[in-house]
């Protein structure tokens, strides 16, 4: 497997071989063979977690009011053999942020320096992210390419970093998670041990089957209140032919058919290849009497789609969870409920 080093100098000969060709082209007054550049030429995987490794925790979005969380988080990365630094954010409030933009933004640029840092996980979601854009120093990021992981609001700042930079983001869990069983295991299986993993939901929480059928795909999701948020904000990847896969909390099912609605209208999900919906929890009506539930926005929203579409997998706002690597191409098998990775996420 090529290294993150081998695939920037891949990149920047064909970049070369392709300005030689031109130059040539113009030359000799021909027709120029224009050199093709595709989204694999970018991709960056980061190096894999190893036993002794550091673990930043650092909060982008929200303020962390619970200190206990940062204790057990603690406890629970320690207990996998990893040594945890605690970012300044943990400690900081700027009403409901963890500090200020440029104080969060930093202390992110900062961690990604840092040769000593291994991996980055934010402690919680809340709000926040999308207004760090601005002070992110994506070509640090690039050059130091490293694990980040998260969920919630933590959606942008992966997506954003995979569309600057080409590297592989983890939608996975955050300090204030159940770090334990399910979501460790699955976590370090992707991250740790490089695997290229089957995610089978498991037989006892079965999927909801909206659309049978088999597609192959980048997966690139989230949160999808957040993921609607930076439309148009240059800031997200071109999801032509990907997975998508979303989730929602403590939406109601009238703002979860207003969110799928600007996907419809946006050509979103035509553009998919298949859509793996997660579970959305708390998502139940006020006044189901004079409501459609989640279940009708999804068939409505999806059940005339020509791909394959599965919802109810263990993913975000849920205490068993998998990770998904962002920009990773998969498999979704709605025959077997799964979700397959091509090939290893970490070198």
């Amino acid at each position: 497997m090529n290294s993150p080093g081998n695939n920037r100098r891949s990149f920047l000969k064909k970049t070369a071989l392709a300005a030689a060709a031109l130059v040539a082209g113009n030359l000799r007054g021909t027709p120029l063979q224009q050199l093709e550049f595709t989204e694999e030429d970018k991709i960056i995987l980061p190096p894999r977690l190893k036993a002794g490794n550091t673990i930043a925790l650092t909060a982008p979005a929200g303020a962390i009011f619970n200190a206990d969380s940062i204790h057990k988080a603690t406890l629970a990365f320690e207990g996998q053999g990893f040594r945890v630094l605690h970012g300044e954010t943990l400690k900081q409030q700027f009403g409901y942020l963890a500090g200020t933009d440029e104080f969060r933004a930093a202390e992110i640029n900062k961690f990604f320096a840092d040769k000593n840092v291994n991996a980055i996980i934010a402690m919680r979601g809340g709000w926040g992210c999308a207004r760090l854009f601005n002070h992110l120093d994506f070509n640090v990021i690039a050059q130091n390419p490293k694990i980040i992981c998260g969920f919630s609001d933590i959606t942008s700042l992966l997506l954003a970093i995979y569309k600057k930079t080409g590297l592989i983001t983890f939608h996975g869990p955050v300090g204030n998670s159940t770090l334990e069983g399910f979501t460790m295991e699955n976590f370090l299986r992707i991250v740790k041990e490089g695997e290229a993993l089957k995610m089978i939901q498991p037989a006892t929480d079965p999927l909801k089957i909206i659309v049978k059928g088999k597609a192959t795909g980048k997966l690139f999701g989230g949160n999808l209140s957040v993921w609607n948020s930076i439309i148009g904000s240059g800031y997200l990847p071109d999801i032509s032919g990907a997975l998508l896969f979303f989730e929602e909390t403590e939406e109601e099912p009238y703002q979860v058919d207003r969110l799928l609605t600007q996907l419809e209208l946006n050509g979103t999900l035509s553009a998919a290849a298949g859509i793996i919906f997660g579970k959305c929890t708390k998502c139940e009506a006020e006044e189901p009497e004079k409501s459609f539930t989640i279940e009708d926005v999804f068939q409505q929203k999806f059940g005339k789609l020509n791909i394959p579409v599965v919802s109810g997998f263990n993913f975000g706002h849920v205490k068993d969870k998998f990770t998904f690597p962002v920009g990773m191409k998969a498999v979704l098998d709605t025959g077997d409920s799964s979700v397959q990775l091509l090939k290893a996420c970490v070198v």
